[in-house]
């Protein structure tokens, strides 16, 4: 018998649904570029066909197969070792698809424009993944407002829902990504990429490789070292108390998603392997550290509710 969890069998039907949605958007736009293109002559952009069937044959795979669920939803030594596989696979699939896309592309503007251009691929893949955490964690926020007595840990929730919410302001230049207005001049001459955002302004532009390459480091320590840190401290505290505390902190096992997003952050900042690795590479990272960020937030909101007792290879169905 291993504890199966309720939310985490419920996120799996949403996490297919939202693919084969996001999939049939993305094969809507290659539709309409294809269209463009026999009328106009317009340049279509590929990649969303690839997206478009990738997203869509994996929601396909994932209704037919009990793997996501147990990924998800399931608390046992089997689903644990899983999960670490996942996470390795991640890093992978991440690896090979940056080569994929730099070996396919004739030239390195060609491979910018690809996935780094306006309404790129990577950049709208950031924006949805910080949106996403943002509504997790105020749900968090929501559990730990009605579990504990203390409110302290869920303004704390609160205060990484505005962190995230700065980010995604970023992100979309404050809106200018989707409203295109004109940078104003003052900004516009201080801005290194005549953006309307905070951290390509001058000094914090001239440091920024550096301090995302600190940042990151940090970040890794803090995934790798503190769960073990908490299992020593709390070792002598009740079951209860270990488990709500181990729930709001980073998963051990994810470490290789942020080691991935440390070795290009060092690559950037140093200008190692500028041959395979260029500033632009950049945003690769943020992509990974947000979908990271979007996992371990999922987790503590799965382990945040309620859980029953499973038998190993019964049907999991969403309640």
């Amino acid at each position: 018998m291993s504890l199966r969890y309720v939310r985490g069998v419920r996120l799996k039907s949403w996490f297919l649904n939202g693919l084969l949605g996001i999939g049939g958007v993305c094969g809507l736009v290659a539709f309409i570029q294809l269209v463009l293109w026999i009328i106009r002559g317009t340049a279509a952009d590929s990649g969303w066909w690839v997206l478009a069937l990738v997203l869509l044959a994996f929601g396909v795979w994932g209704r037919a197969s009990g793997v996501l669920v147990r990924l998800l939803a399931d608390d046992d030594p089997g689903a644990n070792r899983a999960r670490q596989v996942a996470v390795w696979l991640l890093v992978v699939a991440m690896v090979l698809l940056i080569m994929g896309l730099k070996l396919s592309s004739p030239d390195l503007d060609a491979y910018k424009r690809l996935v780094f251009g306006e309404g790129g691929l990577v950049e709208w893949g950031q924006v949805l993944l910080l949106v996403a955490a943002i509504r997790v964690s105020w749900l968090i926020g929501d559990d730990l407002f009605r579990r504990l007595d203390d409110a302290r840990p869920g303004w704390l929730a609160r205060g990484f829902v505005a962190l995230l919410g700065l980010l995604l302001l970023e992100e979309l230049a404050w809106g200018q990504v989707i409203f295109s207005w004109q940078t104003p001049e003052a900004i516009r001459t201080i801005n290194a990429q005549q953006e309307t955002t905070l951290h390509n302004i001058g000094w914090f532009q001239d440091r920024l490789d550096g301090f995302t390459f600190l940042a990151m480091l940090v970040v890794l320590l803090t995934v790798v070292l503190a769960p073990q840190v908490a299992r020593r401290l709390l070792r002598h505290q009740s079951p209860e108390q270990r488990s709500l505390v181990l729930a709001l902190l980073p998963a051990s096992y994810s470490w290789p998603l942020f080691l991935f997003v440390a070795v290009i952050a060092y690559c950037v900042a140093t200008q190692s392997f500028s041959e395979l690795l260029h500033n632009r590479d950049q945003e690769w990272g943020e992509l990974v550290l947000y979908g990271s960020a979007l996992l371990l937030l999922l987790r503590t909101r799965v382990l945040l509710g309620t859980a029953e007792w499973h038998a190993p290879g019964s049907e999991a169905e969403a309640p």
